[in-house]
C-alpha cells in the first residue's frame, strides 16, 4: 500500500512538471499568393474554446511565444485573410513554423483586379493602400485613381498632389523619378497597372530626404507568374479610351515580361475668372481649355534565377506622352478697354526612356543579401507656344528640356540574430538639364536663351531592425552631400550651392495585445533649392507672370507622427496624429504687377503644422464593407514675407461602401466630400461628390466588365478666391475627370498561373527637379 501511494505521488509529480515545462513557438506569417511577410498577424492560443494565451507577429512577419499554460490549438489572423487554425498536433517544428495564409474571398475578386488582403495596410514606417480592392479604380488613370484615397489630396487645377496639406512631396514610380510633372506622370498611368500605393509621412533613413511631407511611391505589376500569361484591357468613357496588352513567360530560371498601352482624351475644361485690382481695375475671362492628348508606353523585362542565390532584372521602359492645348480666352469687363479674345495653341512633346538593372545576392537567411542597383531616366522634352489676340499673332515660343537622371546604389541588409538585423546602403545620384528658350515677337528678330543645370548627390545610410521583447524598433541616420551647379548663357548668370545633412529617423511598433498595434515615428527632412526654383525659362499659364529666385535656401522640417490600429475579424480602425516643423520655408508666393498675378518662390519663415487621418472599416453584413476615413489638417505660420492668411487648414471625408450584390456582381457607392480649404494667398470653397461603380465578372471569371459614373449629380466644381495686397480674384473651374462622367473598361484574362516573385528591393531614387 505504502509503495502505491509514493508510486502515485510520483506520476502525479511528473505530469505536473511536464505540465509546467514551457513550450516555445517561433516562425513566419506569409501570404499564399504573394510568398511576402504578414505583419502584424494576430497569434492566438487556445485550450479548446479558451484562450489562453497569444502574440502578434512583428513587422516582418516573424513572432515568438514562450507559454507554459497548456492549449490544444492555435488560431492565426489578420484583416482580409481566412484564419488558420492548426491543432497542436499538426505542428512538427515548432521552432521553424511557418503560417501561410489565404487570402479572404469573400473581399472583393477580379480576374485582372484581384482583391487583396486589406484597403489599407499599417506599417511600422508607411500606410500601404492595395488598389484592387477598389472598383471605382478600374480603367482609370493613376491620378484619378488617388483622388479615391482619402490620404493623399489631388489638386488638378494647379497640378500638384500633397500629402497632410503640402504639396512638397515625393513621387516616385517603383522608387524611379520621373522628368513629367506630377500630374502628367499619374495621367499616364493605367490604374490596372498598379498593384499597391506606399503612403510614406515618416520615411526612415534608408529613404533619400527630400520631400518634405513624405513620399509616394507606386508599386506596379510585376508579371513574372509561371508559364504564358497574357491579359487584354480595353475601356472608353467620356471622350476618351484606351486599350493595353500585358503579359509574360516564366520558366524555372527565366522570366520574360512585357507591356503596352495606348490612351487616348479629348477634353474640355471650363475656367471662369474675376478680378478686382485695388486701383478699380477689373477684368473677367472664360476659358474653355481643350486638351488632346495621347500616352503610348512599351515596356520589357527579363528577370534571371541562379542557383537560388543570384538574380538578374533587366527593364527598360520607353513613353511617348504627347498633347496639345488650345486655350481660347474671352475677356469682358476690362475697365478701359473692349472685350477682346486671346488664344494660346500650345503643345507638350515629352519622350521618356527609361533603363534599370538589377544584382541580388541571397545568403540562407531571406534577410540576408547583397544588392547592387543602376538606373538612367533620359528624357527629351518640347513645348512650341504661339499666342494670339483678336486673330493677330503675338509671339512665338519655342522651349527644350533634355534631362539625364541616373543613379548608382549598393545596399546589403544583414540579420546579426533573431532580433536584430543591420541594413545599410551607399548612392550616387546625379541629373543634368540642358534647357533652351527661342522667343520670336511678331516683326522682330528671335532671341534665344539657354539654361545649364546639374547636379549630385552622395548617400550613405546605417539602419537597425531590432526588438526588445513585444517593442519593434527601427533607427538609423542618413548622411548626404549635395552639390548643384547653374547657368544661364544669354545673361551669364551663374550659381553653385553645396549643403551637407545629416537625418536622423526612428520608429517604435508595440503590438499593445491581439490586433492592437501602437506606432510612433520620427523623421527628418529636407528641401533644397532645385531647376525649378532658379530657371527663368518656363512655360506658364499666359495669366500670370513667372519670376525665378536663384537665392532660395533649403529647407528643413522634423516630423513627429503616432498611430494606432486595431484589427478584428471584419473590422479595422486606424488613427494617426502627426506634427510638423518646417523652418526657413521655401513658400509659393502670390503678389500683382501691372493688372496681372505674379508667382516666385520666397524663404518664408516658420511653420508648424497637426493633423489626425481616421479610418473606419467594417463589414456590416456578408455582403456589405464599409468604410469611413477621414483627415483634419492644421498650420500655423510665423512668416518673414506677407501672406493674406497665417492659418491654413484642409480636411476631407470619404463614405465608402462596397456591396457584393452576387457571385459575380459587385457595386460600390462612395460619398466625397471637402470642406473649405484655405491656403496662405486662397481658399477653396466646399463641395462633394457621389461616384457609383458596378462590376461584373463572366466567362469562369476571366472577363471583368466594370462600369463607373464619376460625380453622379453633377456639382463637384472648383471655386476658388485668391486675395493679395493689390488683387482679388475669384475662379470656377469644371474638369471633365472630376466632374460628371462615364467610363466603360473591359479586362480579359487568356492565362493566369501561380505567381513566383523576384525579391528586389523597393528603391527611392532621387527625384526629378520639375515639380
Amino acid at each position: 500500500m505504502k509503495r502505491i501511494l509514493i508510486l502515485h505521488l510520483l506520476l502525479l509529480f511528473i505530469v505536473t512538471s511536464v505540465s509546467a515545462q514551457k513550450t516555445k513557438l517561433k516562425g513566419i506569417v506569409i501570404d499564399s499568393i504573394t510568398q511576402e511577410t504578414v505583419p502584424f498577424a494576430a497569434i492566438a492560443i487556445y485550450n479548446k474554446i479558451e484562450l489562453v494565451d497569444g502574440v502578434s507577429a512583428d513587422e516582418n512577419g516573424k513572432f515568438q511565444l514562450n507559454t507554459s499554460k497548456a492549449f490544444t490549438h492555435l488560431e492565426v489572423s489578420f484583416i482580409g485573410y481566412e484564419t488558420l487554425r492548426l491543432t497542436f498536433s499538426e505542428i512538427e517544428n515548432k521552432k521553424e513554423l511557418v503560417i501561410i495564409l489565404q487570402v479572404d474571398t469573400t473581399v472583393l475578386e477580379e480576374v485582372m483586379i484581384k482583391g487583396k488582403r486589406t484597403t489599407t495596410q499599417l506599417k511600422i514606417d508607411r500606410k500601404v493602400i492595395n488598389l484592387g480592392s477598389d472598383i471605382q479604380q478600374a480603367g482609370v488613370n493613376a491620378l484619378e485613381a488617388f483622388d479615391q484615397i482619402s490620404e493623399v489630396q489631388t489638386d488638378i487645377a494647379t497640378g500638384t498632389i500633397s500629402l497632410r496639406g503640402s504639396d512638397n512631396v515625393s513621387v516616385l514610380v517603383n522608387g524611379k523619378p520621373s522628368s513629367l510633372s506630377a500630374t502628367e506622370l499619374l495621367q499616364q498611368i493605367p490604374s490596372s497597372s498598379i498593384d499597391r500605393v506606399e503612403i510614406i509621412t515618416s520615411p526612415s533613413a534608408k529613404h533619400k530626404a527630400n520631400g518634405l511631407s513624405g513620399i509616394i511611391n507606386i508599386i506596379l505589376k510585376k508579371n513574372i507568374n509561371s508559364g504564358l500569361n497574357l491579359g487584354l484591357n480595353t475601356s472608353i468613357g467620356t471622350r476618351r479610351h484606351s486599350y493595353g496588352l500585358n503579359g509574360n513567360y516564366n520558366l524555372s530560371s527565366i522570366n520574360f515580361r512585357w507591356n503596352a498601352s495606348k490612351s487616348n482624351s479629348k477634353e474640355t475644361n471650363n475656367q471662369t475668372i474675376h478680378r478686382q485690382f485695388n486701383n478699380g481695375n477689373t477684368e473677367s475671362i472664360f476659358t474653355p481649355y481643350k486638351f488632346d492628348g495621347g500616352v503610348y508606353k512599351i515596356a520589357a523585362g527579363l528577370d534571371f534565377y541562379i542557383k537560388d542565390r543570384h538574380e538578374f532584372s533587366f527593364e527598360i521602359d520607353y513613353t511617348d506622352d504627347s498633347h496639345n492645348y488650345f486655350n481660347k480666352s474671352n475677356y469682358f469687363n476690362v475697365t478701359a478697354h473692349d472685350d477682346y479674345e486671346f488664344l494660346r495653341e500650345n503643345s507638350h512633346f515629352h519622350y521618356v526612356t527609361i533603363f534599370n538593372a538589377n544584382y541580388r545576392l541571397k545568403f540562407d537567411d531571406s534577410q540576408h543579401f547583397l544588392e547592387l542597383d543602376y538606373n538612367i531616366n533620359s528624357s527629351n522634352n518640347n513645348y512650341p507656344i504661339t499666342d494670339y489676340e483678336d486673330n493677330t499673332l503675338l509671339f512665338k515660343q519655342f522651349l527644350t528640356e533634355d534631362f539625364v537622371l541616373q543613379s548608382l546604389a549598393l545596399d546589403y541588409n544583414f540579420p546579426v540574430n533573431d532580433k536584430l538585423i543591420i541594413e545599410t546602403g551607399l548612392s550616387l545620384d546625379t541629373q543634368k538639364l540642358n534647357s533652351q528658350d527661342i522667343f520670336t515677337p511678331v516683326n522682330e528678330v528671335s532671341t534665344k536663351n539657354q539654361f545649364e543645370y546639374d547636379e549630385s548627390l552622395v548617400s550613405l545610410f546605417g539602419l537597425g531592425k531590432f526588438s526588445l521583447g513585444k517593442i519593434n524598433l527601427q533607427a538609423g541616420l542618413r548622411y548626404e552631400y549635395f552639390k548643384s551647379n547653374s547657368k544661364n548663357k544669354a545673361t551669364n548668370f551663374k550659381s553653385s550651392q553645396k549643403f551637407l545633412n545629416l537625418f536622423p529617423s526612428l520608429h517604435i511598433s508595440y503590438p499593445i495585445n491581439d490586433g492592437n498595434t501602437l506606432n510612433l515615428g520620427y523623421s527628418k527632412r529636407v528641401s533644397r533649392p532645385n531647376f525649378h526654383h532658379i530657371n527663368a525659362f518656363q512655360i506658364v499659364n499666359p495669366l500670370y507672370i513667372w519670376r525665378f529666385n536663384p537665392d532660395i535656401t533649403p529647407e528643413l522640417t522634423d516630423n513627429i507622427e503616432l498611430s494606432y490600429q486595431k484589427s478584428a475579424k471584419g473590422f479595422n480602425l486606424g488613427i494617426t496624429s502627426f506634427y510638423r516643423h518646417r523652418k526657413n520655408v521655401i513658400l509659393w508666393t502670390e503678389s500683382s504687377e501691372n493688372d496681372k498675378q505674379v508667382f516666385r518662390y520666397e524663404n518664408s519663415g516658420a511653420f508648424n503644422s497637426f493633423g489626425i487621418e481616421t479610418s473606419l472599416r467594417y463589414k456590416l453584413t456578408p455582403f456589405l464593407d464599409s468604410r469611413l476615413s477621414g483627415n483634419y489638417y492644421f498650420t500655423k505660420i510665423n512668416q518673414s514675407s506677407a501672406v493674406t492668411w497665417d492659418r491654413t487648414y484642409a480636411s476631407n471625408i470619404q463614405f465608402k461602401n462596397t456591396i457584393n450584390i452576387s457571385e459575380n456582381f459587385t457595386a460600390d457607392i462612395t460619398y466625397l466630400y471637402t470642406p473649405k480649404r484655405q491656403n496662405t494667398f486662397n481658399y477653396v470653397k466646399s463641395r462633394n461628390r457621389l461616384d457609383f461603380a458596378i462590376n461584373g465578372r463572366f466567362i469562369k471569371n476571366k472577363l471583368s466588365v466594370n462600369l463607373r459614373i464619376v460625380d453622379v449629380f453633377n456639382n463637384n466644381f472648383i471655386n476658388r478666391t485668391s486675395k493679395t495686397i493689390n488683387l482679388s480674384q475669384n475662379t470656377i473651374w469644371g474638369f471633365q475627370s472630376q466632374t460628371q462622367n462615364f467610363l466603360l473598361s473591359l479586362n480579359y484574362k487568356l492565362f493566369e498561373n501561380k505567381e513566383r516573385f523576384r525579391s528586389r528591393k523597393d528603391r527611392k531614387y532621387n527625384e526629378t527637379p520639375i515639380d
